[in-house]
């Protein structure tokens, strides 16, 4: 095959994958327990997302108020970390603590909304398979990479599990893993959107 046809079955390629994807994705919201499914996936994910990063905390008897920061705008982007950012108020709501800082809001809901996704044409994969003899268990497989990678952001955590001294070494690819984490989720929804019957 010459180069140039290569060239053009790249993207033809590509735009079936993209269109195979589009279409399971809205076979997830035709159906209410596709939509169930992407709900719950979602929000699970971002309240764990919210908890791992310390944007939310439980537990703490500290009644209700909502604290701005002083000039909130200038601190919209303000980083802490790599893929961190800074809060512009905390909100006590009795029982829970939040930080609200719009940019972790931002690429938590993001991840979330991925993760879902995957969880939700995983569901459809198992109750509805493009194939007769397709394993159950092939679009479970295919979401494990996904919640794994779906975790990379939230570094932090694995530094205190590796101690100061190790960590020196591993803050440097804390910035990869997120771009990883989202590639790996997008590659892991266009492969389980391929074991859905659309």
């Amino acid at each position: 095959m010459s180069e140039p046809m290569v060239a053009r079955s790249v993207p033809r390629r590509a735009r079936r994958v993209a269109d195979r994807t589009r279409r399971a994705l809205g076979l997830v919201g035709s159906r209410r327990d596709g939509r169930l499914a992407f709900a719950g996936g979602t929000v699970a994910y971002l309240l764990a997302y919210a908890l791992a990063t310390g944007g939310l905390s439980l537990g703490r008897a500290v009644g209700f108020d909502v604290v701005v920061a002083t000039d909130p705008l200038s601190k919209l982007l303000a980083r802490t970390g790599p893929v961190s950012f800074e809060p512009v108020a905390l909100v006590d709501l009795g029982l829970a603590r939040v930080l609200l800082a719009p940019g972790d809001l931002v690429l938590g809901a993001t991840l979330a909304a991925l993760v879902g996704a995957n969880l939700a044409l995983t569901y459809l994969a198992v109750v509805q398979p493009a194939a007769c003899g397709v394993d159950a268990g092939a679009g479970a497989l295919a979401a494990v990479p996904a919640l794994l990678s779906g975790t990379a952001c939230c570094g932090p955590v694995v530094l205190l599990a590796v101690g100061v001294t190790a960590s020196g070494a591993l803050v440097s690819l804390f910035a990869w893993l997120l771009p990883f984490g989202v590639v790996s989720l997008l590659a892991s929804l266009a492969y389980v959107a391929g074991k859905v019957a659309v």
